[in-house]
């Protein structure tokens, strides 16, 4: 009996001290490690926000429409910014022929989105119905009405522009 206790105390203690053994001591891998760089990396320039105050987005509109009248054959043109979407309605010129709209609808589109490159998206119209939408949409966020009272209009117009690719 008593050599069975010794026994089962030799054994209890090699497989305590051989679960320690095991558990405690594992070989630790380094990490892989990234190759240096070889130039420095500069982080991208962080972009600021379109502006959400309808003062600054009026302006913004203004200049964004100054730009849109430089394109040829454009006679007047009305823009609504709404987040990082541009909503353009363009009268042109007469003797602007059909052929012609979508060269300069995608001339606006392209020059707009060099002069505010944080614009995603530019849809650009021709219909008078959408100009005089956009114009009264315009009027309203000029005084002072914020661009969620118009979600719906824009909505509306948004199922009927396609925004132009470039």
């Amino acid at each position: 009996m008593k050599r069975s206790r010794i026994l089962f105390g030799v054994v209890l203690l090699f497989l305590v001290a051989g679960l320690c053994f095991a558990g405690g001591c594992r070989i630790e891998r380094e990490p892989a490690r990234s190759p240096a760089p070889t130039s420095p990396v500069t982080p991208a320039p962080e972009r600021k926000p379109m502006p959400t105050d309808p003062r600054e987005t009026s302006r913004l509109a203004d200049s964004l429409a100054s730009e849109a009248r430089e394109v040829e054959g454009v006679q007047r043109a009305t823009i609504v910014l709404a987040g990082n979407t541009c909503y353009v309605g363009l009268d042109l010129k007469d003797g602007v022929e059909r052929q012609q709209t979508n060269r300069v609808m995608e001339q606006v589109a392209e020059r707009l989105k060099k002069t505010e490159p944080r614009l995603e998206r530019v849809m650009v119209s021709t219909d008078p119905d959408v100009f005089t939408r956009l114009q009264r949409i315009a009027s309203g966020i000029e005084e002072g009405r914020p661009i969620s009272a118009f979600t719906k209009e824009l909505g509306e117009m948004n199922e009927r522009m396609t925004p132009v690719k470039k």
